[in-house]
C-alpha cells in the first residue's frame, strides 16, 4: 500500500491530521491495523463491508458506516469489500479551549470505549452532509493556512455533532439528557476515565462528585445495569487486557501501572474476571465475532 500524498508525519502533525483512502490508494495503515490507539479517531467507510475488531469484540458492517476509537483502544479492520473514505485522529490539543473538549468529546462519552456504539450506519442524506464536511476539513488540513487550525476546529466539532446526532436518533434507549441521574452518571463515567488507574474505591467517586456512594449506584444501576465497583473493575480490567495482549510487559508491572498493591491480588482480581492468569492471557485469548 502506498501512502498518500496528503500522509504527514506525526511529529509534524501532533492534534490533527486527516487521511483520504481507496480501494487503490489505502491510508488505513498509518492507523497501525491491529494495534493500540494513541490518539482519538474517527474513521468513516463510504461503502463495503468486513468486520472490525474492537478491544477483542469482533463487529461486522456493511455499507456507509462510521467507527469512533478513543485512545488506548485496540483494533483491526478487515475489509471484505474494500471502500473509499477518511481516516481523522485527532488529540485534545487540537480544540482551542478545554471547554470545547469537555463539551464534544468527553461529556458526549460518545468515544467511551466501554459504552459507544461499534457501528453507526449512516443513511444517504448523512453520507451527502459527511462528504462535504471531510472534504472540507480535508482541504483545511492541507492548505495549513494561517487561520487553518481554527477551521479545522470548529470543522471537526460539526463532525462529532453530527455523529452524536446520528447515534441520539439511532438509540433504542434514547436517554434523557436532563435527568439528575444521567448526568450523573456521564460525570462519573468521565471520572473514572481520568481517574481508575489511581483511585479504585467508590467513596472516591462520591467524594468527589459530592454525592453520597448509595446516589451513584442508583444512577450506574439504572443506565448501566451494574453497580460501580463494576463499572470501576470492568475499566481496569480492560486496560489489563489491552496491556496484556498489546504490550510485553510482566504482570508486576501492569499491576503497579493499574494502582494494585499486590501483584498476586491482581492475578487473583484478573482471573476471577477473565478465567485466565495474566501471564496466559494473550496466547489463550480469542477475538469474540
Amino acid at each position: 500500500m502506498n501512502k498518500s500524498a496528503d500522509y504527514y508525519d506525526l511529529d509534524e502533525f501532533k492534534s490533527f491530521r486527516i487521511d483520504t483512502f481507496s480501494p487503490m490508494h489505502c491510508a488505513l495503515d498509518v492507523l497501525g491495523e491491529g494495534s493500540r490507539q494513541k490518539s482519538f479517531a474517527i474513521i468513516w467507510l463510504k461503502d463495503g463491508n468486513g468486520t472490525h475488531d474492537l478491544d477483542l469484540k469482533r463487529h461486522y458492517y456493511d455499507g456507509s458506516v462510521m467507527f469512533v476509537l478513543a485512545p488506548g483502544q485496540i483494533h483491526k479492520l478487515n475489509q471484505f469489500s474494500e471502500s473509499e473514505g477518511y481516516v481523522v485522529r485527532f488529540s485534545p490539543a487540537v480544540f482551542q479551549h478545554e471547554q470545547d473538549f469537555m463539551n464534544h468529546v468527553l461529556d458526549t462519552c460518545l468515544f467511551d470505549s466501554n459504552t459507544s456504539c461499534p457501528v453507526i450506519q449512516l443513511d444517504e442524506n448523512s453520507k451527502a452532509i459527511f462528504d462535504n464536511l471531510f472534504k472540507q476539513l480535508h482541504e483545511e488540513f492541507l492548505i495549513q493556512d494561517i487561520n487553518a487550525s481554527e477551521i479545522i476546529c470548529s470543522y471537526l466539532k460539526i463532525v462529532i455533532s453530527q455523529i452524536n446526532r446520528i447515534k441520539r436518533k439511532k438509540s433504542s434507549d434514547q436517554m434523557p439528557i436532563n435527568d439528575v441521574n444521567y448526568k450523573l452518571f456521564r460525570a462519573l463515567k468521565i471520572a473514572i476515565e481520568k481517574n481508575y488507574k489511581e483511585e479504585h474505591s467508590v467513596q472516591f467517586y462520591a467524594d468527589l462528585l459530592n454525592v453520597q456512594p448509595r446516589a451513584l449506584n442508583a444512577a450506574t444501576r439504572k443506565y448501566a445495569e451494574r453497580s460501580t465497583g463494576e463499572l470501576i473493575q470492568e475499566r481496569l480490567l480492560l486496560e489489563a487486557q489491552r496491556i496484556l495482549f498489546h504490550e510485553d510487559k510482566r504482570v508486576k508491572e501492569i499491576c503497579y501501572e493499574l494502582g494494585f498493591d499486590d501483584p498476586a491480588y491482581f492475578t487473583r482480581f484478573f482471573k476471577k474476571h477473565t478465567g485466565l492468569a495474566p501471564q496466559f492471557y494473550k496466547e489463550q485469548v480469542e477475538v469474540v465475532g
